[in-house]
């Protein structure tokens, strides 16, 4: 509980802080690169971190690089769900409108899959397959706070297609 309530405090502060050096990209930009950002979690990150959970690999060095790497991605993603990026200026976003309506709760799933990809790196330190394991069901778990499952079954915050 501790850790989820430090990663929040964490995005919170990145996301609310804003000296003015990092400059918010025109909306119909940032949503090309969260659409590409997003599209890269997968095959950067995640499908590595998968295949071990699975079994398929057992690199957990390159997990344990990977996971702060997809953190930081994560990051940034989030910051690119700015108000004023959704359907009113880019009509054609697949974006659901409830990232916008319900952003606390948006911001807490992405804390929370952030917060659950740490520990996944630290679990892949540990060497222990079984820890590994676990904490990658915790990782598919935060996903689903966005995402719900499969394409077709929608999700509190999928994309629409």
């Amino acid at each position: 509980m501790i850790r989820f309530a430090l990663a929040a405090a964490l995005l919170a502060t990145t996301l609310l802080s804003s000296d003015g050096s990092w400059a918010q990209p025109a909306p119909a930009q940032a949503v090309k690169e969260r659409q590409e950002a997003m599209k890269q979690l997968w095959p950067s990150y995640y499908r590595d971190m998968a295949r071990v959970a699975r079994g398929e690999s057992s690199d957990m060095a390159a997990v344990a690089a990977k996971a702060p790497q997809a953190s930081e991605a994560l990051k940034k993603v989030a910051l690119l769900f700015a108000p004023g990026t959704g359907r009113e200026a880019v009509p054609d976003t697949r974006a659901k409108p409830e990232i916008w309506t319900q952003k606390a709760d948006f911001d807490k799933a992405i804390t929370a899959l952030i917060t659950e990809t740490n520990a996944l790196g630290e679990a892949a330190k540990s060497g222990n397959a079984d820890t590994y394991k676990a904490q990658f069901a915790k990782v598919a778990e935060a996903c689903g706070g966005c995402h719900g499952g499969p394409a077709k079954s929608g999700g509190k915050f999928r994309f629409e297609e």
